[in-house]
């Protein structure tokens, strides 16, 4: 027989959803490869660019699976708003990314289980209790600490993060939105329908500002095609699969992971230094988040 802890850590791992955490490590790594590629595409254009290649590696998923394309007539309007949100969402990130560093908005994003938590407790789907208000409290002193530092080379950082902690509250408000349909039709149709209206109102946008600021290097290129395909396009599959299958709320906390990713990355690729705000900071955001998860149940 094995002993109880091999069944504890198996326990453990059945809970983890490997799909949301698969999405984790795609988006984690998606700041760094997004500030490869706004190096070549103007940020309308890099947003445009991304939506429309995940949307067609969405539309392939669904031909490959068979069944209709479009989600039952009750979450369309549903699936268009998704689309909007989606769009101002990824818009919001890629402007934030030409003012602040990968690393700043990955501890930045990080916050999300705590708005996500919110926002769940305000439509009464869950109740935040002391120690998870005591939560909310301290990730929103550590996302503050963070903000406080400007990186080396980005003089306008404040409105940076401040931009990237606004994409936390479009995030939100985009995974709340969208649990219901995506448990209704699924999450492959909402997902290819939503990123498809998403993709048609950026290209339009596209037309006023054009697509390309310098010449296409190779790492813009490469950059480009991962988030298109896999961060776009796959992850957020994966990311409304996770939140069919075990609810906003517990999927959003696996996002306290994103960071380190995020971390790791632009160290390794950009060279991102590792400030003293961050290494103060992040923790506090991290704490704040458990602390929520912790102090949070249904109603």
């Amino acid at each position: 027989m094995d002993p109880p802890s091999v069944y504890r850590a198996r326990s453990i791992f059945r809970s983890v959803s490997g799909k949301g955490l698969s999405a984790i490590v795609l988006w984690g790594a998606s700041f760094v490869l997004t500030r490869l590629a706004l190096r070549s595409f103007n940020p309308f254009g890099l947003v445009a660019v991304r939506l429309l290649a995940g949307t067609l590696l969405l539309w392939s998923m669904v031909q490959v699976r068979g069944g209709p394309v479009l989600p039952v007539r009750a979450d369309a309007p549903v699936c268009v708003l998704l689309g909007l949100i989606l769009s101002v969402h990824l818009l919001i990130q890629a402007y934030g990314l030409e003012y602040t560093s990968a690393i700043n908005t990955g501890w930045i994003i990080g916050f999300i289980p705590v708005s996500i938590a919110l926002g769940a407790h305000w439509l009464r789907q869950q109740r935040i209790g002391r120690m998870g208000w005591s939560g909310v409290v301290l990730g929103a002193c550590g996302v503050l600490i963070v903000t406080m530092s400007s990186p080396p080379d980005f003089q306008q950082a404040r409105w940076g993060n401040l931009l990237q902690f606004s994409s936390c509250l479009t995030w939100t408000v985009y995974t709340l939105v969208g649990a219901i349909p995506a448990a209704r039709s699924g999450a492959l149709r909402v997902t290819t329908v939503s990123m498809g209206v998403a993709a048609l109102v950026v290209t339009m946008a596209t037309m006023g500002t054009g697509v390309l600021r310098s010449a296409l290097t190779l790492p813009a290129v490469l950059a480009m095609a991962f988030l298109g395909f896999l961060c776009s396009g796959l992850a957020y599959y994966l990311w409304f699969q996770a939140v069919t299958e075990h609810g906003p709320a517990r999927i959003g906390a696996l996002l306290y992971l994103e960071p380190f990713v995020t971390l790791g990355t632009a160290a390794a690729i950009l060279g991102e230094p590792i400030t003293v705000h961050v290494i103060l900071g992040g923790p506090c955001v991290l704490a704040g988040v458990w602390l929520v998860a912790k102090g949070s149940c249904r109603p």
